[in-house]
């Protein structure tokens, strides 16, 4: 069966490529795409008018919390949120109940990824880096890339010593695998609980000063150039962070880094009425850093859009603002977030949007996702985007257990209505049922 994608805007960085037209999907895969390309009578049609096509989004940050910790997610009700926010794939953090620093452990995510109760989107597990992510014993790499691991990571446990980072990344780079990096020197970090400023000492709550995240940007971009280890920098959050990113990369350090949507749509101020909604690591930072970070989204220096989603139970936030957990649910916004705080202020343009949230990050992963080009992924992988949809976000109607979100009740603009991949797995109610024909039945 042919279902074709008709009058879009096709948006496939992977190829520079935008354009109105329409894309063939027939046996779950895209076979056609282009101007001249025309849906044949016989074709179940979507009519994509003032829509986006684009390829499926890429998530490289996120928690699942299995195995361990299923009151606050699961695989399945964090994929379906994922879908439903323009995923179509999501990669899964190591900071599990156990971590994930055994092939046997990987073998459980993919299994539960690949449940019928699942989101039906793919899975990209993250191993650790070191054992139990305590930061000291190397994991058998080699072993976690046999079992499917895309990256090893030290999220939720960043290694302190030097000479265990290096090690690490000698070992990743002779099996040729990436390191997603949690820069924190924790010694700095201490027991702040915020951005140490104006605002902390006002609000009367220990500070996390920035150099607590910059010194150890600077260690890891270092080591990466020393020992030529892809690096990729999770959640980069101040300016200071992104001048020796952007110096590392001039050096020649094969480098790359992220941010994250609440780290340029707020601000330390969102914290004045103590809301432990507005509370993550690294904290929430200046105008000024919100400022530099869009402006290194638009010249290239941040590689990619990522949500750190970081799901509680709504229990373990219900508490005052110093003792609750840092981390902010987030993968059903993300898209939103970033279309409406990058891409209609005109820090992104469209291309660059989903270049930054698809295609990049399939690409510093080396993932067969980021593209809609006939052929170019295993299946068909595509969101459809509205990006003039103006709604407001509901964190009581998402599919993730976590209802821990700074963006409730936040206008936003642009939205995902389908999201498929291979077939349809997710229609949002915004979805207009008259753009699809009678017979279509993706």
């Amino acid at each position: 069966m042919r279902t074709a994608l008709v009058g879009g805007r096709i948006l496939d960085p992977s190829r520079d490529l935008d354009i109105v037209g329409t894309v063939v999907i027939e046996n779950a895969q895209v076979v056609e795409c282009g101007v001249d390309v025309k849906a044949l009578p016989d074709d179940s049609t979507v009519d994509c008018q003032g829509l986006w096509v684009s390829p499926g989004l890429v998530d490289m940050h996120a928690h699942l919390r299995e195995p361990g910790e299923v009151h606050r997610e699961t695989i399945a009700t964090g994929t379906q949120a994922a879908a439903a926010g323009g995923f179509t794939t999501v990669c899964c953090m190591p900071n599990t109940s156990p971590p994930l620093d055994s092939p046997t452990l990987i073998d459980f995510i993919v299994d539960r990824a690949a449940s019928p109760k699942a989101g039906g989107i793919f899975v990209a597990p993250i191993g650790a880096l070191t054992v139990g992510l305590r930061g000291e014993q190397v994991c058998d790499l080699a072993a976690l890339k046999a079992a499917g691991v895309v990256a090893a990571s030290d999220e939720g446990g960043p290694i302190q010593n030097s000479a265990v980072m290096m090690r690490a990344m000698e070992q990743a780079e002779q099996v040729g695998l990436p390191l997603l990096l949690h820069c924190e020197d924790t010694a700095l970090t201490g027991q702040g609980v915020m951005n140490d400023g104006a605002m902390s000492a006002m609000l009367g709550l220990k500070g996390i000063p920035r150099c607590a995240e910059e010194v150890a940007v600077m260690r890891n971009c270092l080591l990466s150039l020393h020992t030529g280890c892809r690096i990729h920098i999770l959640r980069v959050s101040t300016w200071g962070s992104v001048e020796l990113v952007r110096q590392a990369k001039y050096l020649g350090a094969p480098v790359t880094c992220e941010v994250c949507p609440h780290h340029f749509a707020f601000t330390d101020e969102d914290v004045a009425e103590f809301d432990v909604h507005f509370k993550t690591t690294p904290p929430l930072r200046s105008e000024v850093d919100v400022d530099i970070l869009l402006q290194a989204l638009n010249d290239g220096t941040v590689d990619a859009i990522a949500s750190d989603h970081s799901p509680f139970a709504t229990y373990e936030i219900n508490t005052p603002f110093d003792e609750a957990p840092f981390g902010m649910a987030s993968l059903e916004c993300t898209l939103a977030a970033t279309l409406t705080y990058c891409t209609q202020s005109g820090a992104l343009s469209p291309l660059e949007t989903i270049r930054k949230l698809s295609t990049n990050p399939a690409q510093i992963l080396g993932l067969d996702a980021g593209n809609i080009a006939p052929g170019g992924t295993p299946v068909a992988q595509i969101a459809l985007i509205d990006p003039n949809h103006e709604w407001t976000f509901d964190r009581s109607r998402t599919f993730t257990k976590g209802k821990n979100s700074p963006f409730h009740d936040v206008a936003m603009m642009g939205k995902c209505v389908m999201t498929l991949c291979g077939s349809e797995v997710y229609r949002d109610s915004a979805f207009d049922e008259g753009r699809l024909s009678a017979a279509t039945a993706l």
